[in-house]
């Protein structure tokens, strides 16, 4: 919060020696204080805003390209789920040979 503040000091009278001055000027305080309020209010908003908007413009992008990815892992699985090799095999053994 800003005060302002006018000091006056008197130097050199003798009947009332040193003395200090203080009186607030009120006009000025409600004006400074009005627009520190709404300087605040406004910061908090336009903050909240800016901060929103910079997680839309990065997480709306990344989200599609998880999406992008994780539909072409699915289709890849599933290409390879449906793919089979066949095949027909003998097994030849060697009876001739002993084993030691």
């Amino acid at each position: 919060m800003l005060k302002v503040y006018k000091r006056t000091i008197h130097i050199g009278q003798t009947e009332v020696g040193h003395r200090l001055e203080s009186s607030m000027n009120t006009s000025s305080m409600k004006m400074s204080d009005w627009l520190t309020i709404t300087a605040m209010i406004a910061g908090a908003i336009i903050g909240t805003l800016v901060f929103s908007v910079f997680f839309v413009a990065i997480l709306i992008p990344l989200g599609l390209l998880g999406l992008g990815a994780w539909l072409r892992l699915r289709q890849l699985k599933n290409s390879q789920m449906d793919q089979s090799i066949e095949a027909e095999y003998t097994v030849i053994t060697d009876t001739a040979k002993k084993d030691p």
